[in-house]
This record gives structure tokens, C-alpha cells and sequence, in this order.
């Protein structure tokens, strides 16, 4: 009995280590993932940032399993969103200890291949590790991993609304090779390669070192060799991609960054401070010489609804006070410079459109838009914004939870727009304007392009975020949508990240401090933005997410695949039992 007890307790010892490792292993590889999206931004971290997850082998238990699949999320999500923080409430770690859940549900289904595909004396009872798979199971784990990740990225992208935020791909945005995939694939196709070339790479760094320091000839890794084949369609895809040609037409577009703090509750003096610096800054940008053919303000530019029809105007002025000195001074200014405008900014009316009897200003659906204005002033076109952001343009069951909207709530809930509704600019180019987060959604831009639109436009407000690292994470989201749907996208930021996108998904004019280089700055640019008539429609914007949903289709085969193993290995554990009775 003396002896067995320490001998007991060392193997605790060690089984708890092990426990510390695996965790400090798994929130490594969180860290690291996080670490390819700004603000540190190394993106070429996404391309081993599973490996020390993945080379440390799967527990038996289960509950193991959620416990490392739960911190591997947690670590890569709290710090990734965790610029959220700013707008309260501790936004940033409860939306990042959700969407840990996606991380864990990959590694729970990582576990359940590799027990199932694990011979049956490799799998007697203790841990098992992705290179004691057999080698051809282990080439098609190298494409069923991936799978798995893109179907949950494409689930979070709608579920409970949708957040696709930093979907793996992103990290990418740089890769002027790898951006091509993504005209038929979209975003999900490099998010599938990364995590492809994750996986042979745990599997090929064990094959490896089994080899160090000993005669044995190793094989080829085959894991590896997969992964490497999957990168020849991206070259060809690469190398078949049509050149740009010369622009068809060029839209002079000048567009004004007022860099104004975000409050919850605006007060006068931060009205007059947004309206005179969007005033002053339009009428600077125009008196350089060069006229614009185009003046664009960015989303609610300005606190006060700019309401589109006169006679809604006069009747909303009771409630917003403010309303008649908005519209007077943007008139004035527009006689001015004589040059049509495209403004980001809250509009009340009756549902469906402007009428001729006023809505009740305590009732009126109220929506976030940008409105087309031509050189006389008048609202010719409205897009109102079809996604809104929970609890920040609308409190999600708010009807049934009053303590919650008092407590998040914005004071009141946005009407989610009818339509994508292509805006028709000077020159005569169709124009897709994306509100806020809304070109983090795929969907949302290809929808514009399929309604025929040349140019998609962002007009976001970002300084809810300060100068946190929200505005950049945001910012790349926008280089996908360009590269997805092969259309130049023009973005007009409040407080940072003002700048044109091209086709290819490269950055350019970025609005920055000459001086310093700082992002955040208060000021105007003038852009050349490139117009083609007919590019032809992407395979992705044709097709939209058949990829991810294939990768979707395959994933679910896959679980139930598992589960049906899981439950005959069950009967037969408890065969053996029953026998040895």
C-alpha cells in the first residue's frame, strides 16, 4: 500500500500536466488565429495557427474535448472581438464566449473523425492523434476538416442574424494569388485551403519527426502532398484571371471623413460640430480646382434625420427640432458647389416611401439611408439599409424584454429596408451602397451586382469603435467583397479607413494624416473611381455560396457518420461487459 500510493498520485501528477499543456496548446492556437486579423495582422500566422491544437493528441473524454475545443475558441474570439468592449456592456467577450461555440463544435467533430477512422487497436481506450490515422483516411481528413470549418463559418454568417465577421479567409487579403479563388469559391474557398494546410501540416510535422535520428527511409507525406494539390486550381484560377482593361468611364467622387466622436445621446453642441465640419470640408474639397462629379458623406454624417419628403419634413420637425437648420444649411451648401450629393443619414417616413399625408412623428418607421441628392437639392433616390445590427439598431424581442431595451436599447428601433435598391449616380453608373457592417455580408454585395451594379459603395460609421482596431477589421471585409464580385468598391468612413477598393482588392487613397499617417484623421479626398460597363458576373456572384454549402451538405453527412460510429461502439462496449458477466 506505501508503494502504490505515491506511484498513484505521480500519475496524477502527470495526467494534470498533460491536462495544462493541452489547454496552454489549445489557447495558442486561438491567440495565434486571432493574431491574423488586425491589430496585429500577420496573416501568414493563419497558415499554422491550428497546429498546436491539432499536434497534441484528442482525448477520450468527451468533456475533455469541450473543454479544449471551448478555450481554443474563446482565446481566438474574446481577443479578436474584444474591441467591441468599447461600446459597453462588455459587447466584446459575451459575443466572443458565443461564437467560441463554433470553434468548439470543429474540434469536437476533429475528435470524432479521428476516432473513427483510427484502427481498432489504436483506438483500445486512450488518446489518439491525427497521424495515427491510417494514411489514406488521413489525406481525406485533409479535405473533410476544411469542409467542416467553412460549413460553420457559412452557419455563422446567418444564424440569429448573421455575424460573419473575420471569417478565416479574410486574414488573407493581401494575397493578390489567392484572391481569385474567391470569384467562384468566395471568402469560404481560402478559408478551406488555410485549414487544409493546418491539418497536413500537424499530421506531416509527427511524420517527420518520427524519422529524426534514425536510418528509416519516410515516405512521401501524402497529407502534405494533398494539401499542395489543392493550391493548383488557386495558381490556375490565378493565372487565367483576366486582366483589367482601361476603365470604361471615371467618376470623380469626393469624399469627406469628419473623424466625429460617437455618442449615444447627441447634444446641440455636437450637431453644429458635425454639421459645420461636413460643411466646411465639402466646400474645401470643392474649392481646390478640381470639380467632383460626386460628394459622398458617410453614415449618419450628421445626427439629425434628413428626411426626404418635404411634407414629412415639416411634420417631423416637432420631434426633431434640428431638422429645419440640416436641411437649410445642406441646401445652401448644394447651391453652392452645384454638385450632387450621396449622403448617410436617418430618415422617417411612412413605410413604403414618401407620401402626401405626414406620418405621426411618434410613429414613423425610421430607417437608415443613404439618399441621392442632385445639384438642386432634391432627393431623387433612397437605399434604406436591409440589415440591422442587433441591440444597436434594434433590440432583438424587445417587445417581450422592456428591461433589456432600457438597458442596451438605443431609444428606438430601425425599420429594415424592402429592397436592394440600386442608386443611379452622375455618368450614369449604378451604384450598390452598402450601410454600416453590411458589406461583411457576402450576400448583400453580390445581390447589388446581380441587380447591375458597376460600383458598390460602403457608407459606414466606425466611430462607435474610437480607434480601436474595429474600423481596420471592418475595412478588409470590404477587400473581399471587390474581389468576389470583381467591382471597384469606394468606402466613406466617418472617423477612419476612407478609400477605394479595387476589382483585384487592392487598397487605394487611403485618407490618412500626411504628416503622421494616422488613420484617424478629419479631412476629404478626391478619388478617380475606375467604371466598367459590362464586366462580366463572377462564377460566385452567379452561383453565391454553392461552395460553402456543399462543404455544408458534407459536414452533416459527416456528423451523422460519427454519431452512428459512436453509437456502435457503444453497443459493442457494452457486449464485452455483458460477456465478461
Amino acid at each position: 500500500m506505501p508503494e502504490t500510493a505515491p506511484q498513484s498520485n505521480l500519475r496524477a501528477l502527470v495526467s494534470w500536466r498533460g491536462v495544462f499543456l493541452q489547454l496552454a496548446l489549445a489557447a495558442a492556437s486561438g491567440l495565434l488565429l486571432s493574431a491574423a486579423f488586425p491589430p496585429l495582422e500577420c496573416g501568414l500566422l493563419a497558415w499554422l495557427a491550428l497546429t498546436p491544437l491539432l499536434l497534441f493528441r484528442i482525448p477520450l473524454a468527451l468533456s475533455r474535448r469541450v473543454l479544449l475545443g471551448y478555450v481554443f475558441g474563446a482565446a481566438c474570439f474574446v481577443t479578436n472581438l474584444f474591441w467591441l468592449n468599447t461600446i459597453g456592456f462588455g459587447a466584446g467577450v459575451w459575443l466572443g464566449l458565443f461564437y467560441a461555440l463554433f470553434l468548439m463544435l470543429w474540434y469536437l467533430l476533429v475528435g470524432g473523425l479521428v476516432f473513427l477512422f483510427a484502427e481498432r487497436r489504436a483506438a483500445a481506450g486512450r488518446a489518439l492523434g491525427l497521424w495515427e490515422v491510417p494514411m489514406g483516411k488521413q489525406c481525406l481528413l485533409v479535405l473533410l476538416l476544411p469542409a467542416a470549418w467553412v460549413a460553420l463559418e457559412w452557419v455563422r454568417s446567418w444564424l440569429f442574424t448573421g455575424f460573419p465577421w473575420n471569417q478565416l479567409g479574410i486574414s488573407q487579403w493581401q494575397r493578390q494569388n489567392l484572391l481569385p479563388l474567391a470569384t467562384v469559391t468566395g471568402v469560404y474557398g481560402i478559408s478551406f485551403l488555410l485549414v487544409a494546410v493546418n491539418v497536413a501540416l500537424a499530421m506531416s510535422w509527427r511524420h517527420m519527426v518520427q524519422g529524426w535520428g534514425t536510418r528509416e527511409r519516410r515516405g512521401p507525406s501524402w497529407p502534405l502532398l494533398v494539401a499542395v494539390l489543392l493550391l493548383v486550381p488557386v495558381l490556375y484560377l490565378s493565372s487565367r484571371q483576366p486582366r483589367l482593361r482601361g476603365p470604361d468611364d471615371v467618376l470623380r467622387v469626393l469624399a469627406v471623413q469628419g473623424c466625429i466622436p460617437q455618442c449615444r445621446v447627441w447634444s446641440d453642441a455636437q450637431f453644429t460640430d458635425s454639421l459645420e465640419t461636413y460643411t466646411s470640408l465639402s466646400r474645401a474639397g470643392v474649392a481646390t480646382g478640381v470639380r467632383p462629379d460626386l460628394i459622398v458623406w458617410p453614415e449618419t454624417a450628421v445626427p439629425v434625420p434628413l428626411i426626404s419628403d418635404e411634407k414629412n419634413r415639416e411634420g417631423m420637425a416637432r420631434r426633431y427640432p434640428d431638422i429645419g437648420r440640416y436641411h437649410s444649411t445642406l441646401m445652401s451648401l448644394i447651391a453652392a458647389v452645384k454638385t450632387p450629393f450621396l449622403i448617410g443619414a436617418i430618415d422617417s417616413r411612412s413605410a413604403g416611401g414618401p407620401t402626401l399625408v405626414p406620418p405621426d412623428p411618434e410613429t414613423a418607421p425610421t430607417f437608415n439611408s443613404a439618399m441621392l441628392l442632385d445639384a438642386d437639392g432634391k432627393v431623387i433616390e433612397v437605399y434604406d439599409k436591409m440589415h440591422r445590427v442587433p441591440f444597436g439598431e434594434y433590440t432583438p424581442f424587445g417587445q417581450y424584454l422592456p428591461w433589456l431595451v432600457r438597458w442596451i436599447g438605443m431609444g428606438r428601433d430601425l425599420t429594415p429596408g424592402r429592397e436592394y435598391s440600386i442608386l443611379h449616380l452622375p455618368k450614369e453608373v449604378s451604384a450598390g451602397v452598402m450601410i454600416c457592417y453590411e458589406d461583411a455580408f457576402p450576400g448583400i454585395a453580390r445581390e447589388f451586382v446581380l441587380r447591375g451594379a458597376a460600383l458598390l459603395i460602403t457608407l459606414t460609421n466606425d466611430a462607435w469603435y474610437a480607434e480601436s482596431a474595429g474600423s481596420r477589421q471592418h475595412l478588409l471585409h470590404a477587400v473581399l467583397r471587390a474581389a468576389e464580385t470583381r467591382r471597384p468598391l469606394l468606402r466613406s468612413g466617418n472617423n477612419s479607413d476612407t478609400c477605394l477598393i479595387w476589382p483585384d482588392g487592392r487598397i487605394t487613397g487611403l485618407l490618412v494624416d500626411r504628416m503622421t499617417g494616422q488613420r484617424f484623421v478629419r479631412g476629404s479626398q478626391l478619388y478617380d473611381v475606375p467604371i466598367w460597363r459590362n464586366l462580366p458576373l463572377t462564377w460566385y456572384t452567379r452561383h453565391g455560396d454553392l461552395f460553402a454549402q456543399l462543404c455544408a451538405l458534407v459536414t452533416a453527412a459527416g456528423t451523422v457518420w460519427v454519431m452512428i460510429g459512436w453509437w456502435r461502439g457503444k453497443e459493442q462496449r457494452l457486449e464485452k461487459i455483458t460477456r465478461k458477466r
